[in-house]
C-alpha cells in the first residue's frame, strides 16, 4: 500500500514539475542565465562609461536607480548635447580613443555612429517587448524612448475647435504670421517622404510663404505659444507641452493626419572596456521599470506595455517613425530647408 502511494505521490509530483517547465517560457529561463552571466563578468569589471545626450537629471536618476540594483558597478556619465556628443564620438572613435561602453543619442546621429561601426550587435532580452518599428533590423540599437510631433496651440488665443487638423488647413490666410516650428532637418525630410517629394516641397513652400516663425530647439519653441507671442505650433513635442500644461502654462496640443516619431537610439559601444556590464545597463534601461521611470519624466516610453502620461500621446494616434537613414541626405536637406524658409 505504501508503494502505491508512494508512486502515486511521485506521479502527481511528476506531473507539476512538467507541467511548471512546459508553461514557462524558455526565454524566461534563457533572461536569467543570460543575466546571471552578465551579473558574474559585471562583478570583475565593477564600472561604467554612459555617453548620453539626455539630461543630468534625468541620466542621474537612471544611474542611481541601476547602481542601486548592482551596487558593484560604478557608473560615470558623460552627457552633451546631442551634435557635441557626436563630434566628440566620432573624434576618439578615429583616434582610436573611445571608451564608451553604452551610448544613447538621436536618431539620425545614431544612424550616423552606427554606420561608422561605433555601436555593437547586441539583441537585449527585453527588445522582445519592442515593436520593429522603433528597432534597428540589423540588432544594433533599440529606441531608448519617442517624442512625438503634434500642432501645438495657445488655449488663450485659439478655441479648439477652430484649429486645423491636417498640414494642408495651416495654409489658411487666418494663420499668415501665426505658426512657429523648431529647425529640424530630419522631420522637414520626413515631411517631404510621407507627402511624396514635390508635393511636399509645394507644402513647404506654401508654409514658408505663411510668415513661419523659425526656433533653435522645441522648448524655445512651445515656450513661445505658453507666452502669447504666437498662437500655434507645428511638428512641436507632444510631451513638452505636457510638461508645460502641468506648470499651468495656457497651451494644449492636438494630432494632424500622421504624427512623426523620432527615435532615440540605445547601443552597446562596439569594443566596450565593460561588455557585461554595458549589456546589463542596456537590458535595465530597456525594461518595465526603467520605462516607466522615463514616464514619470515627461518622456513616451517606446515600450508599448508601458503607456505615456497621459496615454492620449500615442492611444490611437497614426504615428511613423522617423527614418534615421535620412542622415545621409541632411546636408542637401538643410540646404533645400534654409532655401525655402529663410531664402537669401
Amino acid at each position: 500500500m505504501k508503494t502505491k502511494n508512494s508512486r502515486f505521490r511521485f506521479n502527481i509530483f511528476f506531473f507539476f514539475l512538467v507541467s511548471t517547465l512546459m508553461f514557462h517560457s524558455p526565454a524566461v529561463f534563457s533572461q536569467s542565465d543570460h543575466t546571471a552571466r552578465l551579473i558574474a563578468g559585471a562583478k570583475k569589471e565593477g564600472r561604467l562609461l554612459w555617453y548620453t545626450a539626455l539630461n543630468i537629471k534625468d541620466a542621474d536618476m537612471l544611474t542611481k536607480t541601476f547602481e542601486e540594483k548592482y551596487p558593484f558597478i560604478k557608473t560615470q556619465t558623460l552627457r552633451l548635447g546631442t551634435f557635441q556628443l557626436l563630434t566628440k564620438i566620432q573624434t576618439e572613435a578615429r583616434a582610436r580613443a573611445f571608451k564608451g561602453d553604452v551610448i544613447e543619442i538621436a536618431g539620425v546621429t545614431g544612424h550616423i555612429l552606427k554606420k561608422d561601426g561605433v555601436f555593437a550587435k547586441y539583441t537585449s532580452p527585453e527588445s522582445r517587448f519592442y515593436p520593429d518599428s522603433v528597432k534597428d533590423p540589423d540588432q544594433t540599437w533599440t529606441s531608448f524612448f519617442i517624442n512625438t510631433h503634434v500642432l501645438v496651440y495657445n488655449t488663450n488665443l485659439v478655441k479648439k475647435a477652430e484649429l486645423p487638423r491636417t498640414f494642408q488647413e495651416l495654409i489658411n490666410p487666418k494663420w499668415k504670421d501665426k505658426i512657429v516650428m523648431s529647425e529640424d532637418f530630419d522631420i522637414f525630410g520626413m515631411m517631404l517622404k510621407v507627402m511624396g517629394r514635390e508635393k511636399g516641397l509645394d507644402f513647404m513652400r506654401r508654409l514658408a510663404a505663411q510668415g513661419v516663425g523659425l526656433r533653435d530647439g522645441y522648448t524655445l519653441a512651445v515656450q513661445g505659444i505658453a507666452s502669447g507671442e504666437v498662437p500655434l505650433g507645428i511638428n512641436l513635442y507632444g510631451t513638452r507641452t505636457e510638461e508645460f500644461k502641468k506648470k499651468g502654462a495656457p497651451v494644449d496640443w492636438v494630432p494632424m493626419e500622421f504624427v512623426l516619431a523620432s527615435l532615440e537610439p540605445l547601443a552597446v559601444g562596439a569594443n566596450a572596456p565593460n561588455p557585461n556590464s554595458a549589456r546589463l545597463f542596456v537590458d535595465f534601461l530597456l525594461s518595465k521599470e526603467a520605462q516607466g521611470l522615463m514616464r514619470e519624466r515627461f518622456r513616451i516610453p517606446s515600450r508599448p506595455d508601458v503607456p505615456p502620461d497621459p496615454p492620449e500621446l500615442t492611444k490611437g494616434l497614426k504615428l511613423i517613425s522617423t527614418d534615421s537613414s535620412l542622415a545621409e541626405q541632411s546636408k542637401q536637406l538643410a540646404q533645400e530647408f534654409y532655401s525655402i524658409f529663410k531664402p537669401r
